[in-house]
């Protein structure tokens, strides 16, 4: 049985801002999508909480060329991480996970890409 890829994550502290890039890409997993191909491109970013609940804080949040989030002629994705992407929704914790799923449609095809940002709450640093 095939096992799912881990998604990529990286560390980003309470409250702070960042950016992150990806390519869009086709079928494939090749071929980058430019953004005139896209039909669609959304954004749920969601926190998974110590209990194994979750929590959005954007549900399917239009994101082509909108909200934050660019897409170029080269299907280069860039996401500029706000405040708000990063502020803890349970502050009792040392580090809180942050789901972000793009995902992706155009005349052929659809895609999705998951990234994690591993949030450390600062309060909790001695």
């Amino acid at each position: 049985m095939p096992v799912a890829p881990v998604p990529l994550s990286f560390l980003l502290n309470e409250k702070s801002t960042g950016i992150y890039t990806a390519t869009i890409v086709g079928n494939d997993g090749v071929t980058p999508l430019p953004a005139a191909t896209l039909l669609t491109l959304t954004l749920t970013l969601y926190v998974i909480k110590a209990d194994g609940t979750a929590q959005a804080i954007r549900s399917a949040q239009n994101v082509l060329n909108a909200n934050n989030v660019t897409v170029d002629a080269a299907g280069l994705l860039t996401w500029s991480i706000q405040v708000a992407d990063t502020t803890l929704v349970v502050a009792t914790v040392p580090f809180e996970r942050h789901v972000a799923l793009f995902q992706w449609t155009w005349a052929s095809g659809a895609g999705k890409h998951e990234v994690v940002l591993s949030v450390k709450n600062l309060s909790q640093v001695t």
